[in-house]
């Protein structure tokens, strides 16, 4: 994976951070502080693309440790017995095969990004409705904002985390089973050899 698709992959995720920060500041301090032509300038691009890359690291961090406790650790259990034999089949790969290794790096990407928006929507969907019922005066706009932007966040949500369940899945599938393919391939080429 390059550089330029980890900032990127970090960068997507922090969008997501942008959107529960700004709810939450928004409804707290209000919008006074915030001068649209000023926030949305191009000086403040570089500022605000800086912000989002350091709270995509924290949230990637943060998400990562979570779903490890609540879910990997099980789904891990399906293909392996332990840490070890995964790295090792994970070493096997990037050393032996540019093309799968990757394969398997985006799909690694797109993991992450899942499971960061999975907090990213659960923490908008709080800080959303935070901003709904103390700043919008108007009740049935209020209602309205809350119950759309409420369903929005959970189908969100649950879209993303069923994906990273499912390409999480998918990762420690591939990497047994080609890391196999791998070590076979090798074998017969030793017996041929000698």
């Amino acid at each position: 994976m390059s550089t330029t698709d980890l900032f990127v992959e970090l960068i997507i995720i922090g969008m997501g951070s942008a959107i529960w920060i700004f709810f939450l500041a928004t409804s707290i301090f209000g919008f006074s502080w915030v001068d649209s032509n000023k926030l949305l300038s191009l000086p403040a691009l570089i500022p605000f693309l800086s912000l989002t890359y350091v709270v995509g690291i924290v949230v990637d961090r943060i998400s990562d440790t979570l779903f490890e406790w609540l879910w990997a650790k099980e789904m891990f259990r399906k293909y392996y017995e332990n840490k070890d034999d995964f790295h090792d089949d994970r070493r096997i790969i990037y050393i032996h095969e540019g093309r799968l290794a990757s394969l398997l790096e985006y799909g690694r990407s797109r993991l992450r990004i899942c499971r960061g928006w999975v907090l990213n929507s659960a923490l908008t969907f709080l800080t959303l409705n935070l901003f709904a019922w103390t700043k919008i005066p108007d009740f049935p706009l209020k209602i309205q904002v809350s119950i759309f932007g409420s369903l929005f966040c959970i189908f969100l949500s649950y879209g993303t985390w069923f994906s990273w369940y499912k390409l999480t899945l998918n990762d420690f599938r591939r990497v047994k089973e080609q890391a196999n393919f791998l070590k076979q391939f090798q074998s017969q080429l030793k017996k041929e050899i000698e």
